[in-house]
């Protein structure tokens, strides 16, 4: 699942080689109750402190009571839980940076993953406009597909038979022969492939926010606009939460569904009425601009509303893009400077491929404001 998220910042201030320095994290927002675990390719990941308390209670889950027979060793069932939550861990994780590299190649940004109880949520920031969206969305269950495909073909060359592969998605975690016996090692690949393959299917559910829903509201958005797209997309999701919470009445265990019920919900109700907003006060397609502030006043009597939490991420988020983005122009002003120096004193040829880029993203940059000027002008 990928979000256009942001932690509120308090403050924003420069840190050394032209980096912002760390946001600081208000722990009144319970999102930021979360911990750095590493950065990968400029990604912060980060592990929400409720991922590891549902973490330790499902493996506790997993192991047998007290009063049961004693025919079985603790330290293979604990192995056996503590695996599995680690395949899932590792699979959710490349799901989102599947987010990120879409992002990335839409000429979009990626910044941070959270992993937390209910998946994992990429802040990811692609191009307003629904190729870009399309893209992004996609990128994620496309990490999936190839998860399955790598450990179909490993399943059906190492058994001899593809009915090793578990494609049943209401046993995702057993062969569809069920006369095949996998050993230990299979048996690990065919949980990697069922859990990949379980988090696809529900994935690409038609349901806001779910990476299906998002599918939607980019496919309605390039044949109406953002805002019918969004209420369409946010409509068919609070719809599908709802089938979700009940389906989860009659299934054991059904506290994680109801959850997902919720979250989606509660995330459909407040984009839907977030894009609503958007639309009475003629902000277009955009959305708000949050650099002037997120404070906004009640029709009657004329009082603050403090924004949602939601409302919240999104001003930070926007707060911490116009800093990044003017440090990166400050950056690049300095670049062409050094280029165009060098170019007087020793000519085209000596620039070394990384000052070629240079100029010719600020030849791109040149005529995209010759042409706008020209547009402009015929207007």
């Amino acid at each position: 699942m990928m979000e256009r998220r942001l932690d509120d910042p308090s403050s924003l201030a420069e840190g050394n080689g032209g980096h912002m320095a760390q946001v600081e994290r208000p722990l009144d927002n319970p999102i930021n109750w979360s911990f750095k675990l590493g950065r990968v390719w400029a990604i912060d990941i980060r592990v929400h402190v409720a991922f590891i308390i549902c973490a330790v209670v499902m493996v506790w889950m997993e192991l047998p009571p007290a009063d049961a027979p004693r025919d079985w060793v603790f330290a293979e069932i604990l192995f056996d839980a503590v695996g599995t939550y680690a395949l899932l861990f590792l699979v959710v994780l490349l799901h989102e940076f599947g987010h990120c590299w879409g992002a990335r190649h839409t000429g979009g940004e990626a910044e941070e993953i959270l992993l937390w109880p209910l998946g994992g949520l990429a802040s990811v920031n692609p191009p307003h406009d629904p190729r870009s969206n399309m893209i992004t969305t996609l990128a994620g269950p496309s990490v999936n597909v190839l998860i399955c495909a790598v450990c179909s073909a490993a399943l059906a060359a190492w058994v001899g038979s593809l009915g090793a592969v578990p494609w049943n998605p209401l046993h995702p975690m057993l062969p569809l022969d069920h006369s095949i016996l996998p050993t230990t090692a299979q048996m690990w690949v065919i949980r990697l492939f069922g859990i990949s393959y379980f988090l696809l299917l529900i994935n690409m559910l038609p349901i806001f926010p779910f990476d299906g829903g998002r599918v939607l509201q980019a496919w309605l958005w390039s044949r109406k606009n953002y805002h019918v797209a969004t209420d369409i997309a946010t409509g068919v999701g609070m719809v599908g939460a709802i089938l979700i919470g009940l389906f989860a009445l009659f299934i054991e265990q059904s506290w994680l569904l109801m959850l997902i019920a919720v979250f989606g919900y509660m995330t459909c109700w407040q984009t839907r009425r977030m894009a609503k907003e958007q639309a009475d006060f003629g902000m277009g397609e955009f959305g708000y601009d949050f650099t002037r502030g997120y404070s906004s006043l009640e029709q009657s009597g004329g009082r603050e509303r403090r924004p949602g939490p939601i409302a919240r991420w999104r001003a930070a988020r926007a707060l911490r893009r116009e800093e990044r983005e003017r440090l990166e122009r400050q950056e690049h002003r300095q670049a062409v400077d050094e280029v165009l120096r060098k170019v007087g004193r020793s000519g085209l040829a000596s620039l070394n491929p990384r000052e070629r880029r240079v100029l010719e993203k600020e030849t791109r940059r040149a005529r995209e404001l010759s042409t706008d000027a020209h547009d402009s002008a015929q207007l």
